[in-house]
Protein backbone atom coordinates (compact mmCIF):
# COMPACT_ATOMS: atom_id res chain seq x y z
CA UNK A 1 0.00 0.00 0.00
CA UNK A 2 1.18 3.77 -1.11
CA UNK A 3 2.10 6.46 1.65
CA UNK A 4 -0.71 8.26 0.07
CA UNK A 5 -3.15 5.24 -0.18
CA UNK A 6 -2.44 4.69 3.45
CA UNK A 7 -3.03 8.10 4.76
CA UNK A 8 -6.52 8.35 2.59
CA UNK A 9 -7.09 4.90 4.71
CA UNK A 10 -6.67 6.31 8.34
CA UNK A 11 -8.27 9.53 7.60
CA UNK A 12 -11.40 7.56 6.04
CA UNK A 13 -11.26 4.90 9.11
CA UNK A 14 -11.45 7.67 11.35
CA UNK A 15 -13.90 10.03 9.74
CA UNK A 16 -16.15 7.09 9.77
CA UNK A 17 -16.89 7.44 13.13
CA UNK A 18 -19.45 10.42 12.57
CA UNK A 19 -21.39 8.08 11.30
CA UNK A 20 -20.61 5.18 12.96
CA UNK A 21 -21.66 4.49 17.23
CA UNK A 22 -22.59 7.16 19.02
CA UNK A 23 -20.55 6.64 21.97
CA UNK A 24 -17.65 6.68 20.22
CA UNK A 25 -18.54 9.90 18.37
CA UNK A 26 -18.90 11.46 21.85
CA UNK A 27 -15.54 10.32 23.12
CA UNK A 28 -14.03 12.62 20.36
CA UNK A 29 -16.23 15.39 21.18
CA UNK A 30 -16.17 15.43 25.19
CA UNK A 31 -12.80 14.91 26.84
CA UNK A 32 -11.45 17.44 28.94
CA UNK A 33 -8.47 16.38 29.62
CA UNK A 34 -8.21 16.10 33.17
CA UNK A 35 -6.02 13.12 33.82
CA UNK A 36 -8.52 10.66 35.67
CA UNK A 37 -7.85 8.46 33.60
CA UNK A 38 -3.97 8.66 33.77
CA UNK A 39 -4.38 8.09 37.37
CA UNK A 40 -6.47 4.86 37.57
CA UNK A 41 -4.76 3.16 34.66
CA UNK A 42 -2.65 0.00 35.64
CA UNK A 43 -0.02 0.91 32.24
CA UNK A 44 0.40 4.51 33.41
CA UNK A 45 0.82 3.24 36.96
CA UNK A 46 3.21 0.96 36.17
CA UNK A 47 5.32 4.30 33.92
CA UNK A 48 3.78 7.18 33.89
CA UNK A 49 5.30 8.24 30.45
CA UNK A 50 3.52 10.04 27.62
CA UNK A 51 3.12 7.15 25.52
CA UNK A 52 1.16 5.39 28.31
CA UNK A 53 -1.30 7.54 29.38
CA UNK A 54 -4.76 7.27 27.79
CA UNK A 55 -5.98 10.85 26.47
CA UNK A 56 -2.55 10.64 24.50
CA UNK A 57 -3.44 7.45 23.13
CA UNK A 58 -6.78 8.49 22.42
CA UNK A 59 -5.45 11.84 20.83
CA UNK A 60 -3.59 10.26 18.14
CA UNK A 61 -7.35 9.38 16.67
CA UNK A 62 -9.19 12.27 18.19
CA UNK A 63 -7.22 14.69 16.76
CA UNK A 64 -7.71 13.44 13.22
CA UNK A 65 -11.04 13.42 13.38
CA UNK A 66 -11.31 16.91 14.65
CA UNK A 67 -8.90 18.03 11.62
CA UNK A 68 -11.23 16.36 9.08
CA UNK A 69 -14.92 15.60 10.38
CA UNK A 70 -15.38 18.98 12.71
CA UNK A 71 -16.18 22.54 11.63
CA UNK A 72 -14.02 23.86 14.32
CA UNK A 73 -10.81 21.45 13.63
CA UNK A 74 -10.71 22.44 9.86
CA UNK A 75 -11.14 26.39 10.72
CA UNK A 76 -8.84 26.09 13.68
CA UNK A 77 -6.32 23.43 13.51
CA UNK A 78 -3.97 22.93 16.36
CA UNK A 79 -5.99 25.74 18.57
CA UNK A 80 -9.00 23.35 18.14
CA UNK A 81 -6.95 20.10 19.13
CA UNK A 82 -6.68 19.17 15.47
CA UNK A 83 -4.03 17.36 13.48
CA UNK A 84 -3.58 15.81 10.49
CA UNK A 85 -2.25 12.49 10.02
CA UNK A 86 1.29 12.05 9.22
CA UNK A 87 2.07 9.29 6.52
CA UNK A 88 4.00 6.25 8.28
CA UNK A 89 2.75 7.06 11.66
CA UNK A 90 0.39 3.75 11.73
CA UNK A 91 3.50 1.60 13.08
CA UNK A 92 4.58 4.08 15.89
CA UNK A 93 0.29 3.33 16.65
CA UNK A 94 1.11 -0.42 16.99
CA UNK A 95 3.18 0.38 19.88
CA UNK A 96 0.80 2.69 21.20
CA UNK A 97 -1.90 1.01 20.95
CA UNK A 98 -0.86 -2.30 22.12
CA UNK A 99 -0.14 -1.03 25.26
CA UNK A 100 -3.93 -0.62 26.58
CA UNK A 101 -4.92 -3.39 28.40
CA UNK A 102 -8.52 -2.38 26.91
CA UNK A 103 -9.79 -2.91 30.80
CA UNK A 104 -12.05 -0.34 31.05
CA UNK A 105 -10.61 1.01 34.32
CA UNK A 106 -10.60 4.95 32.91
CA UNK A 107 -14.45 4.46 32.23
CA UNK A 108 -15.14 3.46 35.44
CA UNK A 109 -13.35 6.73 36.83
CA UNK A 110 -13.91 9.33 34.17
CA UNK A 111 -16.45 12.02 34.97
CA UNK A 112 -17.97 12.07 31.45
CA UNK A 113 -17.84 7.87 31.21
CA UNK A 114 -15.13 8.17 28.07
CA UNK A 115 -14.03 4.34 27.49
CA UNK A 116 -10.66 4.33 25.85
CA UNK A 117 -11.02 0.77 25.40
CA UNK A 118 -13.26 1.74 22.52
CA UNK A 119 -11.19 3.87 21.09
CA UNK A 120 -8.57 1.80 21.39
CA UNK A 121 -9.90 -1.05 19.50
CA UNK A 122 -10.63 1.66 16.83
CA UNK A 123 -7.15 2.51 16.48
CA UNK A 124 -6.38 -1.84 16.40
CA UNK A 125 -8.78 -1.98 13.83
CA UNK A 126 -7.18 0.94 11.35
CA UNK A 127 -3.74 -1.51 12.03
CA UNK A 128 -5.42 -4.31 11.09
CA UNK A 129 -7.38 -3.04 7.76
CA UNK A 130 -3.50 -1.84 7.16
CA UNK A 131 -1.83 -5.47 7.58
CA UNK A 132 0.23 -4.29 10.96
CA UNK A 133 -1.34 -6.43 13.27
CA UNK A 134 1.35 -8.11 15.88
CA UNK A 135 1.74 -11.64 14.09
CA UNK A 136 1.09 -13.70 17.30
CA UNK A 137 -2.52 -12.12 17.65
CA UNK A 138 -2.61 -13.12 13.88
CA UNK A 139 -1.41 -16.26 14.22
CA UNK A 140 -4.32 -16.92 17.06
CA UNK A 141 -7.14 -15.57 14.77
CA UNK A 142 -5.84 -17.78 11.34
CA UNK A 143 -5.30 -21.13 13.63
CA UNK A 144 -8.93 -20.44 15.43
CA UNK A 145 -10.82 -19.56 12.29
CA UNK A 146 -9.32 -22.82 10.59
CA UNK A 147 -9.59 -24.95 14.15
CA UNK A 148 -12.02 -23.86 15.80
CA UNK A 149 -9.97 -23.25 18.76
CA UNK A 150 -6.59 -21.23 19.41
CA UNK A 151 -4.73 -24.22 20.30
CA UNK A 152 -5.16 -25.75 16.83
CA UNK A 153 -5.94 -29.01 18.74
CA UNK A 154 -7.82 -31.08 16.35
CA UNK A 155 -10.76 -33.43 17.48
CA UNK A 156 -8.76 -36.64 18.06
CA UNK A 157 -6.86 -34.61 20.83
CA UNK A 158 -9.61 -33.13 22.23
CA UNK A 159 -11.03 -36.63 23.11
CA UNK A 160 -8.25 -37.89 24.45
CA UNK A 161 -7.66 -34.86 26.46
CA UNK A 162 -10.93 -35.62 27.91
CA UNK A 163 -10.03 -39.29 28.34
CA UNK A 164 -7.36 -38.56 30.08
CA UNK A 165 -9.21 -36.22 32.40
CA UNK A 166 -11.83 -38.69 33.25
CA UNK A 167 -9.15 -41.04 34.40
CA UNK A 168 -7.87 -38.54 37.04
CA UNK A 169 -11.54 -37.67 38.34
CA UNK A 170 -11.82 -41.60 39.07
CA UNK A 171 -8.83 -41.59 40.39
CA UNK A 172 -10.06 -38.89 42.75
CA UNK A 173 -13.05 -40.27 43.75
CA UNK A 174 -13.07 -43.77 42.88
CA UNK A 175 -15.64 -43.50 40.40
CA UNK A 176 -16.64 -42.86 36.83
CA UNK A 177 -17.61 -38.94 36.39
CA UNK A 178 -17.95 -38.09 32.79
CA UNK A 179 -17.28 -35.75 30.43
CA UNK A 180 -20.02 -35.93 27.46
CA UNK A 181 -19.11 -35.24 23.71
CA UNK A 182 -21.07 -34.30 20.83
CA UNK A 183 -24.48 -35.62 22.38
CA UNK A 184 -27.54 -34.18 21.04
CA UNK A 185 -30.15 -33.20 22.96
CA UNK A 186 -28.06 -32.45 25.95
CA UNK A 187 -29.87 -29.11 27.58
CA UNK A 188 -26.00 -27.55 28.85
CA UNK A 189 -23.58 -26.96 25.93
CA UNK A 190 -20.32 -26.06 27.63
CA UNK A 191 -17.96 -23.78 25.90
CA UNK A 192 -14.63 -22.95 27.82
CA UNK A 193 -11.59 -21.50 26.54
CA UNK A 194 -9.60 -24.67 25.12
CA UNK A 195 -6.76 -23.82 27.82
CA UNK A 196 -9.36 -25.21 30.38
CA UNK A 197 -8.89 -28.82 28.77
CA UNK A 198 -6.14 -28.67 27.48
CA UNK A 199 -3.42 -26.21 29.99
CA UNK A 200 -5.48 -25.70 33.12
CA UNK A 201 -8.30 -28.43 33.14
CA UNK A 202 -9.60 -28.47 36.48
CA UNK A 203 -11.60 -25.23 36.10
CA UNK A 204 -13.40 -28.54 33.65
CA UNK A 205 -12.82 -31.40 35.83
CA UNK A 206 -14.94 -28.95 38.54
CA UNK A 207 -17.88 -27.99 35.89
CA UNK A 208 -17.93 -31.95 35.39
CA UNK A 209 -18.06 -32.91 39.19
CA UNK A 210 -20.83 -30.38 39.77
CA UNK A 211 -23.11 -31.91 37.35
CA UNK A 212 -22.21 -35.30 38.74
CA UNK A 213 -23.29 -34.47 42.26
CA UNK A 214 -26.36 -33.06 41.02
CA UNK A 215 -26.95 -36.15 39.02
CA UNK A 216 -27.23 -34.30 35.68
CA UNK A 217 -24.51 -36.11 34.07
CA UNK A 218 -26.56 -36.53 30.94
CA UNK A 219 -27.89 -32.80 30.73
CA UNK A 220 -24.41 -31.49 29.57
CA UNK A 221 -21.97 -31.73 26.71
CA UNK A 222 -19.28 -30.49 24.71
CA UNK A 223 -18.17 -30.71 21.56
CA UNK A 224 -15.16 -32.14 19.69
CA UNK A 225 -15.07 -29.29 17.23
CA UNK A 226 -15.62 -26.72 18.77
CA UNK A 227 -14.66 -26.51 22.25
CA UNK A 228 -12.94 -23.04 22.85
CA UNK A 229 -14.93 -19.66 22.99
CA UNK A 230 -11.51 -17.57 23.13
CA UNK A 231 -12.43 -14.79 20.33
CA UNK A 232 -9.35 -12.60 19.45
CA UNK A 233 -11.00 -10.35 17.03
CA UNK A 234 -12.16 -8.86 20.03
CA UNK A 235 -8.52 -7.92 20.53
CA UNK A 236 -7.82 -7.09 16.86
CA UNK A 237 -10.64 -4.27 16.38
CA UNK A 238 -11.61 -6.88 13.09
CA UNK A 239 -15.33 -7.28 13.45
CA UNK A 240 -15.45 -10.44 10.69
CA UNK A 241 -13.23 -12.23 12.10
CA UNK A 242 -14.70 -11.78 15.52
CA UNK A 243 -18.15 -12.94 14.18
CA UNK A 244 -16.76 -15.31 12.38
CA UNK A 245 -15.22 -16.94 15.22
CA UNK A 246 -18.35 -16.93 17.27
CA UNK A 247 -20.70 -18.09 14.71
CA UNK A 248 -18.65 -21.79 15.42
CA UNK A 249 -20.34 -21.83 18.51
CA UNK A 250 -23.51 -20.65 17.56
CA UNK A 251 -23.91 -23.21 14.71
CA UNK A 252 -22.83 -25.85 17.14
CA UNK A 253 -25.28 -24.98 20.17
CA UNK A 254 -28.00 -25.54 17.31
CA UNK A 255 -26.73 -28.25 15.60
CA UNK A 256 -26.83 -29.98 19.34
CA UNK A 257 -29.82 -28.80 20.13
CA UNK A 258 -29.03 -27.25 23.20
CA UNK A 259 -31.41 -24.65 25.37
CA UNK A 260 -28.17 -23.49 27.54
CA UNK A 261 -25.13 -22.31 26.17
CA UNK A 262 -22.68 -22.40 28.97
CA UNK A 263 -19.93 -20.27 29.04
CA UNK A 264 -16.67 -21.50 30.44
CA UNK A 265 -14.07 -19.25 32.67
CA UNK A 266 -13.81 -16.70 29.92
CA UNK A 267 -14.45 -12.99 30.11
CA UNK A 268 -13.64 -11.46 26.87
CA UNK A 269 -16.00 -14.88 25.05
CA UNK A 270 -19.05 -14.35 27.46
CA UNK A 271 -19.02 -10.94 26.95
CA UNK A 272 -19.33 -11.48 23.29
CA UNK A 273 -21.45 -13.98 23.49
CA UNK A 274 -24.09 -12.51 25.74
CA UNK A 275 -23.42 -8.84 25.67
CA UNK A 276 -22.72 -8.21 22.02
CA UNK A 277 -23.76 -11.01 20.21
CA UNK A 278 -27.00 -12.08 21.75
CA UNK A 279 -28.21 -8.56 22.05
CA UNK A 280 -26.94 -7.42 19.12
CA UNK A 281 -28.82 -10.59 17.46
CA UNK A 282 -26.08 -11.18 14.58
CA UNK A 283 -27.84 -14.42 13.96
CA UNK A 284 -31.14 -13.75 14.60
CA UNK A 285 -33.24 -14.59 17.34
CA UNK A 286 -31.46 -17.47 19.21
CA UNK A 287 -32.90 -21.30 20.50
CA UNK A 288 -31.14 -21.12 23.36
CA UNK A 289 -29.71 -18.93 26.49
CA UNK A 290 -26.43 -17.73 27.29
CA UNK A 291 -25.32 -18.69 31.21
CA UNK A 292 -21.99 -18.84 32.68
CA UNK A 293 -20.82 -21.65 34.37
CA UNK A 294 -20.04 -20.01 37.58
CA UNK A 295 -23.36 -18.54 37.73
CA UNK A 296 -24.71 -21.84 37.02
CA UNK A 297 -22.32 -23.32 39.79
CA UNK A 298 -23.41 -20.39 42.43
CA UNK A 299 -26.97 -20.97 42.04
CA UNK A 300 -26.88 -24.72 42.79
CA UNK A 301 -24.45 -24.00 45.73
CA UNK A 302 -27.38 -20.98 46.73
CA UNK A 303 -29.80 -23.57 46.97
CA UNK A 304 -27.90 -25.99 49.03
CA UNK A 305 -27.48 -28.80 46.36
CA UNK A 306 -23.59 -28.99 46.47
CA UNK A 307 -21.21 -30.26 49.65
CA UNK A 308 -17.73 -29.37 50.04
CA UNK A 309 -14.91 -30.34 52.58
CA UNK A 310 -13.29 -26.89 52.65
CA UNK A 311 -10.17 -28.35 54.77
CA UNK A 312 -9.21 -29.58 51.22
CA UNK A 313 -8.27 -25.53 50.64
CA UNK A 314 -6.44 -24.81 53.83
CA UNK A 315 -4.19 -21.88 52.07
CA UNK A 316 -5.39 -18.27 51.61
CA UNK A 317 -7.22 -17.54 48.85
CA UNK A 318 -7.82 -14.24 46.95
CA UNK A 319 -9.72 -13.64 43.61
CA UNK A 320 -8.84 -11.38 41.01
CA UNK A 321 -11.84 -10.46 38.96
CA UNK A 322 -11.21 -10.31 35.12
CA UNK A 323 -11.65 -6.96 33.74
CA UNK A 324 -14.34 -8.77 30.93
CA UNK A 325 -16.41 -10.27 34.18
CA UNK A 326 -16.07 -7.05 36.76
CA UNK A 327 -16.56 -4.30 34.24
CA UNK A 328 -18.31 -5.88 31.22
CA UNK A 329 -20.74 -8.35 32.37
CA UNK A 330 -21.23 -7.59 35.90
CA UNK A 331 -20.33 -11.00 37.18
CA UNK A 332 -19.03 -10.18 40.66
CA UNK A 333 -20.37 -12.61 43.32
CA UNK A 334 -20.77 -15.81 41.90
CA UNK A 335 -16.92 -16.59 42.02
CA UNK A 336 -17.10 -15.24 45.53
CA UNK A 337 -19.93 -17.28 46.23
CA UNK A 338 -17.70 -20.57 45.27
CA UNK A 339 -14.98 -19.72 46.65
CA UNK A 340 -16.39 -18.47 50.00
CA UNK A 341 -17.87 -22.33 50.08
CA UNK A 342 -14.83 -24.29 49.13
CA UNK A 343 -12.04 -22.66 50.41
CA UNK A 344 -10.92 -22.24 54.32
CA UNK A 345 -9.19 -18.44 54.15
CA UNK A 346 -10.70 -16.59 51.05
CA UNK A 347 -9.09 -13.16 51.19
CA UNK A 348 -10.19 -9.80 48.82
CA UNK A 349 -7.70 -7.76 47.02
CA UNK A 350 -8.18 -3.95 47.19
CA UNK A 351 -10.05 -2.73 45.75
CA UNK A 352 -11.69 -5.14 44.14
CA UNK A 353 -14.90 -6.49 41.81
CA UNK A 354 -15.60 -3.43 39.35
CA UNK A 355 -12.58 -1.39 40.63
CA UNK A 356 -10.40 -4.10 39.91
CA UNK A 357 -6.60 -3.76 38.38
CA UNK A 358 -6.01 -5.15 35.39
CA UNK A 359 -3.57 -8.18 35.61
CA UNK A 360 -1.39 -6.33 32.92
CA UNK A 361 -2.46 -8.89 30.18
CA UNK A 362 -5.25 -7.91 29.34
CA UNK A 363 -6.65 -7.47 25.25
CA UNK A 364 -4.96 -9.74 24.15
CA UNK A 365 -1.26 -8.77 25.35
CA UNK A 366 -1.19 -12.04 27.61
CA UNK A 367 -0.57 -13.64 24.57
CA UNK A 368 2.25 -11.76 23.43
CA UNK A 369 5.84 -12.59 24.49
CA UNK A 370 7.20 -10.55 22.42
CA UNK A 371 6.59 -7.72 25.09
CA UNK A 372 6.85 -9.81 28.04
CA UNK A 373 9.09 -7.37 30.23
CA UNK A 374 6.74 -4.67 29.29
CA UNK A 375 4.12 -6.91 30.76
CA UNK A 376 6.18 -8.26 33.68
CA UNK A 377 7.58 -4.17 34.98
CA UNK A 378 4.54 -2.02 33.71
CA UNK A 379 1.60 -3.32 33.05
CA UNK A 380 1.19 -5.90 35.82
CA UNK A 381 3.30 -4.07 38.31
CA UNK A 382 -0.05 -3.08 40.40
CA UNK A 383 -1.22 -6.55 40.41
CA UNK A 384 1.85 -7.56 41.84
CA UNK A 385 1.57 -5.34 44.78
CA UNK A 386 -1.87 -6.14 44.97
CA UNK A 387 -1.69 -9.69 45.13
CA UNK A 388 1.38 -9.36 47.62
CA UNK A 389 -1.05 -7.26 50.20
CA UNK A 390 -2.97 -9.93 50.56
CA UNK A 391 -0.67 -13.09 51.60
CA UNK A 392 -2.71 -15.43 49.82
CA UNK A 393 -0.87 -18.42 48.33
CA UNK A 394 -2.97 -19.00 45.73
CA UNK A 395 -4.93 -16.81 42.97
CA UNK A 396 -8.16 -17.69 41.17
CA UNK A 397 -8.59 -16.03 37.96
CA UNK A 398 -11.71 -16.54 35.96
CA UNK A 399 -10.15 -16.16 32.81
CA UNK A 400 -7.18 -17.93 30.62
CA UNK A 401 -5.62 -14.81 29.82
CA UNK A 402 -5.16 -13.81 33.13
CA UNK A 403 -4.09 -17.01 34.18
CA UNK A 404 -0.87 -16.77 32.21
CA UNK A 405 0.16 -13.17 32.75
CA UNK A 406 -0.91 -13.94 36.53
CA UNK A 407 1.46 -17.44 36.55
CA UNK A 408 4.29 -15.96 35.14
CA UNK A 409 3.61 -12.65 36.91
CA UNK A 410 4.34 -14.30 40.12
CA UNK A 411 7.55 -17.02 38.25
CA UNK A 412 9.05 -13.22 37.36
CA UNK A 413 8.89 -11.50 40.68
CA UNK A 414 9.71 -14.53 42.81
CA UNK A 415 6.63 -14.73 44.49
CA UNK A 416 5.42 -18.76 45.61
CA UNK A 417 1.70 -18.09 44.52
CA UNK A 418 -0.31 -20.43 42.65
CA UNK A 419 -2.49 -19.33 40.08
CA UNK A 420 -5.34 -21.37 38.57
CA UNK A 421 -9.37 -21.00 38.42
CA UNK A 422 -12.45 -20.59 40.15
CA UNK A 423 -13.80 -24.17 39.55
CA UNK A 424 -10.20 -25.63 40.23
CA UNK A 425 -11.12 -25.01 44.09
CA UNK A 426 -14.56 -26.68 43.74
CA UNK A 427 -12.72 -29.98 42.22
CA UNK A 428 -10.56 -30.47 44.96
CA UNK A 429 -13.16 -29.68 47.74
CA UNK A 430 -16.35 -31.05 46.15
CA UNK A 431 -18.10 -34.03 48.19
CA UNK A 432 -18.78 -37.14 45.54
CA UNK A 433 -20.67 -39.80 47.40
CA UNK A 434 -19.80 -38.09 50.62
CA UNK A 435 -15.94 -37.73 50.07
CA UNK A 436 -13.50 -35.19 48.73
CA UNK A 437 -11.08 -35.88 45.84
CA UNK A 438 -7.62 -38.10 46.55
CA UNK A 439 -5.60 -35.22 45.22
CA UNK A 440 -3.51 -35.97 42.64
CA UNK A 441 -1.37 -33.25 40.33
CA UNK A 442 -2.31 -32.47 36.33
CA UNK A 443 0.51 -32.21 34.21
Amino acid sequence: MSEKSEKQEVISQITAIDKGPRALKLYMEICARCGTCASVCPVYFGEPSAKYNPVLRSDLIRSIFKKHATTTGKLLGVLAGAHDYTEGEIKEWVDWFYSCTGCRRCATYCPFGIDNSVITRKGRAIIDKLGLTPETMLKVIKTSLATGNTDGASPEAFRAAVAFLEEEMKEEHGVDIKIPIDVEGAEYFYVPPSGDVLVNPEATTGLAKVFHALGMADKWTMSSCFFDGANYGLFTGNDADMKADNKHCVDEAKKLKSKVMLMGECGHAYRIMKMMMEPGKWWGDLPFKVMNCMEFTAEQIKAGRLKFDKNKNPDPVTYHDPCNFARSCGIVEEPRAILKATCLDYREMSPNRGENWCCGGGAGLSAMDSIYEFRMNVSGKKKVEQTKATGAKYVAAACSNCKRQLTQLMEFHGEKVAVGGVHDMLSRSILINGKAAVRTDYL
